[in-house]
């Protein structure tokens, strides 16, 4: 199952530089340049060694692949002087027969479907996680995949959060993206769309439901259902001088 998750991560990552170009592939990592977009900008799918390791590190350093790389744990990457540790986050999945929602839609949850809204979705996102999402990838997305579903939280004509649901080549749903603005926390605006997202998995006939979720967030998502399988980590490459 750990399997399945990390690969949902990593297809839509995957995805995503095919519908924009900007992917390479190698036997031993993939990389995804977004340039001016922090969303996806990452290397992944890496080979746990030293010397894929240093390739990568002498790329980056060259600007010739992001800073970022994603990895799952356990690793040889801890500790490493060229590496600077970022995040955890915990692999978890749903069994979706073990989710029965009782709420109705939520009319607040708009599905992305204009141009205008992916500047909206964009923005939202950027503003709730801290980092660029390119409003320019959200409108590739919007136009070339049918697998990825996008959705605001809008109230009062204003947006307050986001999520996204990616069917990957098993149909498994993953959740992805889900953030609320601060002005609309305390409001149920993620709970609620965490919830719109299962449905969609649900009506699509997903049978496991996989997310990434910070150690903060993994207790919200246990009370829904999920387990946690294993953990991934984020790593940033250090420009040379740095270590």
């Amino acid at each position: 199952m750990n399997n399945q998750v990390i690969n949902n991560l990593y297809e839509l990552w995957e995805q995503i530089g095919n519908i924009t170009n900007r992917i390479s592939k190698t036997n031993s990592y993939t990389v995804v340049s977004m340039g001016d977009s922090d969303w996806p900008n990452r290397i992944f799918n890496l080979e746990n060694n030293a010397e894929t390791l240093s390739k990568i590190v002498q790329l980056s350093r060259k600007e010739n692949a992001p800073e970022m790389i994603t990895i799952p744990k356990p690793n040889d990457l801890s500790g490493n002087p060229n590496l600077e540790f970022v995040m955890a986050q915990k692999n978890m999945a749903l069994d979706l027969k073990l989710f029965s929602s009782t709420t109705t839609t939520n009319p607040n949850i708009k599905q992305v479907v204009t141009e205008e809204n992916a500047i909206s979705f964009a923005e939202t996102a950027s503003k709730s996680f801290g980092y660029k999402v390119d409003d320019r990838v959200i409108n590739e997305i919007l136009k070339n995949s049918k697998n990825i579903r996008l959705f605001t939280y809008q109230e009062n004509n204003e947006s307050l959060g986001c999520g996204i649901v990616f069917f990957d080549s098993r149909n498994n749903a993953g959740l992805h993206m889900i953030g609320t603005l601060p002005k609309g926390r305390g409001k149920g605006v993620g709970k609620n769309m965490t919830e719109h997202l299962l449905m969609e998995a649900k009506e699509n006939n997903a049978k496991i439901c996989v997310l990434h979720a910070s150690k903060m967030g993994e207790p919200i998502y246990t009370k829904l259902g999920f387990k946690t399988y294993g953990e991934l980590e984020t790593y940033r490459i250090l420009k040379e001088g740095n270590n």
